[in-house]
């Protein structure tokens, strides 16, 4: 059975401007860029947080659980149906490339036509402003790029000192399959759940905390677990922690977007990176002091795509106790194990009741 396309349906008489939420649910790598027919719009929020708004916009790109809030003025628009439209980011390693698809803006009672194809051409070149586009591709002459870390949040930044725990977190794809800092999380070695039975957990099978803290590169000839194991990253309750989601811009270079369970984080900076030894180069910029960090209303985010050849600063303060994963939300790089948890707080910080069932392998 073939669905008609979405429509949806304004009324200027009655409203001059509608909010609408994008919401990308993909788990491939498929960035999609969206686009309204003959409209330009204002986008006032990122995954359900405020931003100053950022007007006439013509397209912007959503990755793997990213949602963005637009406002789209209806007044002065000739009466019919314009085209939503919806395109696979170009790109060699972008699963979603060549894809399209359409939904309608109708206006009133106009007619709508279900026989119309999507024009893949059209859904990628867009004249304009274009918000939060793929790192990793080149755009038509006229569009004007507007990356995640130039936003602002209508929020002030709380915490402003400098920061109590830093992780130096490399994404990449090696051959045994999606890692960080060349780290894979062996899901088989979670038999209990570890917030309501962390004092069962499989101590032996945590990594080595230094790989992140110091910004190492596992080596599986000399890590006592061949680096495959539990990688939890510990903090504690009242930490302002950074990270740095560094990227370097291998044979394979994805944009890993990545989410953070638990929290919002603020997007303090971004820049370039060496091909060789970029998280030490990060890492010595950061203790040298070299490292800019925008303290002015950054934005707030619970995913964001990564920059192959590139790095981006995150900052979340520590407040929420417990375990928090951290992962790619490609799903093959989760299956693969590109996953960490952040650990906040110790067990007194957070109430098991003490019935709760217990189950899985002590």
């Amino acid at each position: 059975t073939v669905q008609p396309w979405q429509k949806f349906t304004v009324h200027p008489e009655k409203c001059s401007s509608y909010r609408f939420r994008f919401i990308s649910s993909v788990d491939l790598h498929c960035p999609i860029q969206v686009s309204i027919e003959d409209h330009n719009f204002t986008v006032i929020a990122s995954d359900g947080e405020y931003i100053e708004p950022e007007e006439n916009v013509s397209s912007l790109t959503l990755t793997n659980g990213e949602r963005f809030d637009i406002l789209v003025d209806v007044s002065g628009h000739e009466e019919r149906a314009y085209v939503i439209r919806f395109g696979g980011a170009p790109g060699e390693f972008a699963n979603c490339k060549d894809m399209s698809a359409i939904a309608f803006l109708q206006y009133g009672h106009s007619k709508v036509d279900q026989k119309l194809e999507p024009n893949y051409s059209e859904s990628i070149n867009v004249p304009g402003r274009h918000i939060n586009p793929l790192p990793t591709i080149e755009l038509p002459s006229d569009q004007v790029p507007t990356p995640v870390s130039d936003l602002h949040s209508i929020h002030t930044l709380d915490h402003q000192g400098p920061a109590d725990k830093t992780f130096y977190l490399q994404f990449g794809d090696g051959d045994n399959g999606a890692n960080v800092n060349n780290i894979l999380f062996d899901l088989k070695t979670i038999t209990t759940p570890l917030l309501a039975q962390e004092e069962d957990q499989n101590q032996a099978a945590l990594c080595d905390a230094s790989y992140a803290e110091e910004g190492l590169i596992c080596n599986p000839s000399l890590d006592k677990h061949s680096c495959a194991c539990q990688n939890i990253l510990n903090v504690k309750t009242g930490d302002v922690v950074e990270m740095f989601l560094i990227n370097p811009d291998l044979e394979v270079p994805i944009a890993h977007p990545i989410h953070l369970h638990g929290y919002f984080f603020n997007v303090l900076g971004s820049g370039s990176i060496p091909a060789e030894n970029p998280m030490a180069f990060i890492r010595q910029k950061n203790e040298e002091g070299n490292i800019e960090r925008n303290l002015d209303n950054p934005p707030r985010k619970d995913s964001i795509q990564t920059i192959p050849g590139g790095y981006l600063l995150i900052r979340f303060y520590a407040d929420n106790p417990g375990y928090w994963l951290m992962h790619c939300h490609i799903s093959f790089d989760v299956i693969e194990g590109q996953v960490m948890v952040v650990k906040v707080g110790d067990r007194s910080e957070w109430d098991i009741p003490e019935d709760f069932p217990e189950c899985g392998t002590k």
